[in-house]
């Protein structure tokens, strides 16, 4: 736990230069664009577009789903996907590529992928908003519900900054990792319940699998922030998932601290 806290007091301490940081890479990144930071809303928005075209209106020509309309459903699922893969992905590489930057300033390295997370955060509530207003102009009521959100935003944060740390330090170590997670990712994307809720579409016959599948942590966050919004569950309506998903958190957490600390000294050599 020693190590855990170690690198969380560097996030604390450094938070507002991850900040600085986060505003000016968005900015360098759209500096020739004319439209500049409007394309980080621009591209997921006709992400979701076209899964909504696909599966909404082509596949299930409108309909429900959890009681509530797909197409509000949808948005505001994939709208937490994107954020969740675009800083999962991006926070692996984070380290990599600015360490030889990052050795001549005065912040620590482990930041670097929590600035990412930050990079993609308002991007994130703007999508979000988006979401919640078609689920609402569809007929959707916000209740009490939606309070759970600011817990699972934390929880969001929480577990990209414990697979970031990790994913990060393995990706110095192991070039190749960066690709292979890329590759897992396209596959867990259809068991996260973006798009499709393949665990309650399983039924009864196979709730042993749709139980596993509802451990996944990015299935837990996707339909916890759809709990909140839609009004359609409790934090505490799913207690075997609240401990699996933050044991998991802890785990990893624990094992990137370790790995950083332990060869973050050699980094600048490794890459």
């Amino acid at each position: 736990m020693r190590e855990v806290w170690l690198v969380l007091r560097e996030q604390i301490k450094y938070f507002p230069v991850m900040l600085r940081l986060a505003r000016y890479e968005t900015r360098a990144k759209y500096k020739d664009h004319s439209l500049g930071v409007l394309w980080d809303v621009i591209n997921p928005v006709m992400q979701i577009a076209t899964y909504w075209l696909v599966f909404g209106i082509g596949l299930r020509q409108g309909g429900t789903t959890d009681g509530v309309p797909y197409v509000g459903w949808l948005v505001i699922g994939q709208a937490t996907w994107l954020f969740l893969n675009t800083s999962f992905m991006d926070a692996t590489w984070s380290i990599r590529n600015n360490v030889r930057q990052v050795s001549k300033m005065n912040f620590p390295i482990s930041i670097m992928p929590t600035v990412r997370t930050w990079i993609n955060v308002i991007p994130f509530a703007i999508t979000l908003a988006v979401g919640v207003l078609i689920a609402v102009g569809s007929g959707v009521h916000l209740t009490m519900h939606a309070f759970q959100f600011v817990y699972y935003f934390l929880a969001m944060l929480a577990f990209l900054h414990a697979l970031g740390i990790f994913n990060a330090t393995i990706t110095v170590l192991f070039p190749d990792y960066q690709q292979l997670i890329q590759t897992i990712m396209r596959f867990v994307f259809w068991f996260s319940g973006a798009v499709i809720d393949i665990a309650a579409k399983l039924g009864p016959d196979h709730a042993r699998i749709g139980r596993l599948i509802e451990l996944n942590p990015f299935y837990y966050l996707i339909s916890g922030v759809r709990d909140s919004f839609l009004s359609t569950g409790w934090i505490w309506d799913h207690p075997s998932q609240n401990l699996a998903f933050w044991m998991f958190v802890l785990v990893v957490l624990l094992l990137g601290s370790h790995l950083h600390l332990k060869f973050r000294a050699y980094f600048a050599d490794l890459v």
